[in-house]
């Protein structure tokens, strides 16, 4: 009876210290991906700071995104590369690299 006991003190432990945290980041993201808009600025899970340009959705392949790295260097991804939205634009903002 005590072994069953510290096997499920033990479960909810790690339900609690490692799943719990993990899942509520994935929801964190998903909700982050789903409010996404064009002028956002993200932050690349490879590193980079990028701007969103535009947006592309599929019913055969994942969610495409057109990234503005700098002036005139735009990139294609899907929404696995966005690591988080750093700022959102300001609607007196015209520009998507304020200089």
């Amino acid at each position: 009876m005590q072994e069953i006991f510290v096997l499920l003190v033990v479960m909810a432990g790690f339900y609690f210290i490692l799943l719990r945290p993990v899942i509520n980041q994935q929801k964190q993201q998903r909700k982050d991906i789903s409010s996404l808009k064009v002028g956002d600025q993200v932050l690349t899970s490879a590193g980079f700071y990028a701007v969103v340009m535009e947006i592309n959705t599929f019913e055969d392949r994942p969610m495409e995104i057109m990234f503005e790295l700098s002036p005139g260097l735009q990139v294609r991804g899907t929404t696995t590369a966005i690591a988080s939205i750093v700022q959102r634009p300001h609607p007196e903002d015209t520009e998507a690299f304020p200089r």
